[in-house]
């Protein structure tokens, strides 16, 4: 595949599941909205359906897990109210699927305890913000960390390049013992570190 269309295919995923991440804090805050205004809970997913438009894609009015757009998922839980089985349980996209599994806990949480759902679903959709502002935060911070650790990794290369322009001869690298020596303890090392610093970028990206 080519390098730039495989890197432009990249960003253009990571920003599809970023807008899908804020369409799914949306109807959180739709959904809680509604309730406050006094909408039950069997006719509420329905509603938030029609403020989404729908793809063109039909799926089956018996699919659990139609995974194309928030419209129909929205629309696949009033089967589920009728049924009387708990909301979001077989949703996994669009948004990330431990998302519609905090919706769930949360809806069936609420049900059980006879918490006020509207308050619930507002504090998880602020959580959720919380949450996607931090992760943003710690990609900044890591941004320059990876820029360095990537020109690190090329050095090397540039530094042989660099010897061969200055006169140094690269046949005595490659068929002496020494030369073969010095280029596979470099090489290693070049693994070694580039694996250290991805290991710590990782570590720093955790929340």
């Amino acid at each position: 595949m080519n390098p730039f269309k495989a890197v432009a295919n990249l960003v253009t995923a990571k920003r599809r599941a970023a807008q899908q991440h804020a369409e799914f804090i949306t109807v959180i805050r739709q959904a809680a909205a509604l309730l406050s205004a006094g909408r039950p809970l069997s006719h509420l997913w329905p509603e938030v359906a029609d403020a989404h438009s729908p793809c063109a894609t039909s799926p089956a009015p018996d699919t659990r897990n139609p995974k194309c757009c928030m419209h129909h998922v929205l629309a696949t839980q009033h089967t589920a109210a009728l049924l009387g089985e708990p909301y979001f349980t077989h949703i996994t996209a669009p948004s990330e699927p431990a998302g519609w599994q905090q919706l769930s806990a949360t809806l069936t949480l609420a049900q059980d305890t006879g918490m006020s759902l509207a308050t619930i679903l507002y504090r998880l959709a602020d959580a959720l913000e919380a949450g996607e502002d931090a992760h943003q935060a710690r990609e900044a911070a890591s941004a320059g960390p990876r820029a360095t650790a990537s020109l690190l990794a090329w050095l090397p290369v540039a530094g042989i390049g660099l010897a061969h322009m200055l006169g140094a001869s690269l046949e005595e690298l490659l068929t002496t013992p020494t030369g073969w020596v010095l280029l596979v303890s470099g090489a290693g090392l070049a693994v070694i570190g580039r694996r250290w610093s991805a290991r710590m970028i990782r570590t720093a990206q955790e929340p």
